[in-house]
């Protein structure tokens, strides 16, 4: 076998290895970019579903303790006020 004829026969070796090697590297790609798309779309439920979690204890939860709370300080604050003109009422009378 002459040189010219090996050089040939690697060239077509080496031609034919990278061609399956492309096409192996073209279906992982695919594989991988569908494995992602469903693990995104699974990400996406979960963050819906935290979302929807989240807007509920609001409501249910944050919502009325927070009423509660501004009821509380509104209660607190007339009773100080209360408490002050009380103050100053007996001020006036034991000075007199």
């Amino acid at each position: 076998m002459e040189v010219e004829a090996l050089r040939d026969w690697i060239i077509i070796v080496y031609g034919a290895v990278g061609v399956v090697a492309i096409c192996i590297v073209l279906a992982l790609l695919i594989i991988v970019y569908r494995k992602i798309g469903s693990i995104l779309d699974t990400a996406h439920e979960a963050v819906k579903n935290v979302r929807n979690t989240s807007s509920v204890i609001s409501e249910s939860v944050i919502q009325p303790i927070a009423k509660a709370q501004g009821f509380i300080t509104g209660l607190r604050k007339t009773m100080e006020i209360f408490a002050s003109l009380t103050k100053k009422e007996g001020d006036e009378k034991d000075g007199q």
